[in-house]
């Protein structure tokens, strides 16, 4: 069971971080709700910190809930998304149409605030064990599927095992490889389950919320055909399904969810989704007044939409990036002061100026960016610098310069980053070949054959992660499942192992600053960027949570007339 003596030791361990400045409130509440605090005790640690300070304040979105009015209820939300681009999943959707699709109508164990905090969804309270190896979930009661059939642990249990089955395919495997095992969780009552990890890790939490989206909870007796029959827990059900043109949902009258006054959520009858591939086309849809709401606003293309005085525009600071990786098996890939000299031809702060209108946070090539990740630590900044470009190349035995291609999807913002990467790379001598191919292509085919995973440089696009330790785990270990790089650092799994397997938080900054030393040093993958989310709706749109484009919460979301 949940250790709660380790859970005080853990609030009182927090208060003395902020006490003595190691860390902020914000922090605190991030990290406490990460070890299943419950709001009150949150506020009670909070209060035990004293007043508040400006580095405390947490970003948050220009929301449309800000001075919102009146609540209406009732009426259609018609929204433009991409289409999904394979059948309707949860266990092995990976884009964005999809992962917006099912996070309606499925629910998971944990969801994320717009800050990326966690909070309570279908598990109400979680807790680990002092050695953080076994982490124990209280499950929410009277909560049934839109079939009827009671949600417990059962379904919990089957619906985690299903996605760590090597079989089906399921991009959990990138979150949860060499962390849980099959047979590792347990139904201990009807509405409590034990996850038996393989090693203590302390973000685990996050592997199994909405960040990690495949680990959606399904009914036990799931087959598979979830387009055609969408079993779930949410407030959405699917009504009707047309391939790469739209989709229905109506509300699920049985829903759980109720918003702070006792009303029945959600607040509307209907989302209709149109599945549209060209951002030119979906812009058009908005301005028209055609749809409502846009999860997704690419800020490339999209200057008449930003500046429609119609439309109001929300900002997120995001995580999510796009990463250029080096395939490190690969010419000339595998010395690492070639990929080194990539990242010291890059002017960040004019690609961010380009693709972003300056609006995103600078990347310097590690996922401990305190900026994006508060409590982080800084690593130092790389700015454009060719002589130590070129110097790199020369000692590498490329002094007469060196020609690389560069795989990129059709798609977003990711084409006008190839071209930026080539222009700033020709001074250094890197001459850059653009293999521009379809967003179906890049992701087409098994992870031994697909682009994505194995062409020799590739950029990528990852939607938002909550925390450092949630790409690394995804991207950067051997036991990665979605590893571009092929990167395989014993000095970075072994630091990696010790820094998740610590609650110190005093420990984990030390251990993080070498983990950010190693990434930056290594460059297995530029990130030059961490975007900020644009969401654009109509004016007399309110209330949309989540924390960018894949977290589109509109169960509380009601237009005005």
């Amino acid at each position: 069971m949940a250790d709660e003596k380790f859970a005080r030791e853990y609030g009182h361990h927090l208060v003395e971080e902020v006490l003595n400045g190691h860390m902020t409130r914000r922090q605190l509440l991030v990290r406490a709700s990460v070890f299943g605090l419950s709001a009150t005790a949150i506020a009670q640690l909070l209060a035990a910190c004293g007043s508040s300070t400006s580095s405390s304040s947490s970003p948050s979105a220009a929301a449309s809930g800000s001075a919102l009015p009146a609540v209406v209820t009732g009426g259609t939300m018609k929204a433009v998304i991409p289409p999904p681009l394979k059948a309707l999943d949860p266990v092995t959707i990976y884009d964005q149409g999809g992962i917006v699709l099912v996070y309606q109508i499925a629910e998971y164990l944990i969801d994320l605030t717009n800050q990326n905090a966690l909070k309570p969804k279908l598990a109400v309270s979680w807790a680990p064990n002092a050695k953080g190896d076994v982490w124990t979930f209280k499950l929410r009661q009277g909560v049934t599927f839109n079939d009827g059939s009671p949600f417990e642990a059962a379904d919990v249990v089957a619906s985690i095992e299903r996605v760590i089955n090597p079989k089906s395919g399921s991009g959990a495997l990138a979150a949860l490889a060499g962390i849980l095992s099959p047979g590792g969780t347990k139904a201990i009552d009807t509405h409590t389950v034990q996850f038996n990890l393989d090693k203590p890790f302390a973000d685990f939490p996050y592997l199994v919320s909405a960040s990690s989206y495949n680990t959606a909870i399904l009914p036990r007796n799931y087959a598979g055909n979830f387009q055609k029959k969408a079993v779930g827990t949410g407030p959405w059900m699917l009504k009707s399904f047309v391939t790469n043109q739209h989709a229905t949902l109506v509300k699920n009258p049985t829903y759980w969810g109720k918003d702070t006054q006792g009303r029945q959520l959600p607040y509307l009858d209907q989302l209709e989704f149109a599945l549209v591939t060209d951002t030119s086309a979906a812009n058009l849809q908005l301005q028209s007044g055609a749809v409502d709401v846009q999860p997704q606003t690419v800020f490339q293309g999209g200057a008449s939409v930003l500046s429609d005085a119609s439309l109001r525009v929300d900002v997120y600071p995001s995580t999510g990036i796009r990463e250029l990786a080096f395939n490190v098996n690969k010419t000339p890939w595998q010395d690492k002061r070639v990929r080194q000299a990539v990242a010291y031809s890059l002017d960040r702060k004019a690609i961010n100026q380009a693709l972003y209108g300056g609006r995103s946070n600078l990347g310097y090539d590690t996922f401990w960016e305190p900026t994006v990740f508060p409590g982080s630590p800084t690593p130092p900044a790389r700015a454009q610098d060719y002589t130590k470009a070129k110097q790199l190349l020369s000692d590498a035995g490329h002094a007469s310069g060196v020609d690389v291609t560069l795989t990129v999807a059709n798609y977003l913002e990711n084409p006008a980053f190839a071209q930026l990467i080539q222009a700033q790379c020709k001074p250094a001598g890197i001459n850059v070949k653009i293999n521009e191919i379809s967003y179906n292509a890049i992701y087409a085919g098994t992870n031994t054959t697909t682009p994505w995973l194995n062409a020799p440089s590739v950029i990528v696009e990852w939607g938002s992660r909550p925390t450092p330790g949630v790409y690394a785990q995804a991207m950067l270990l051997p036991t990665s499942a979605w590893s571009s790089s092929h990167w395989n650092d014993k000095d970075f799994v072994t630091t990696f192992n010790q820094y998740e397997s610590t609650t110190d938080e005093a420990t984990r900054t030390t251990l993080a600053s070498k983990l950010s030393s190693i990434q930056q040093d290594e460059t297995p993958i530029v990130v030059a960027f961490y975007i900020s989310q644009l969401r654009t709706q109509k004016k007399n749109v309110y209330n949309i949570q989540g924390p960018g484009s894949f977290y589109f919460d509109v169960s509380q979301a009601y237009m005005t007339k």
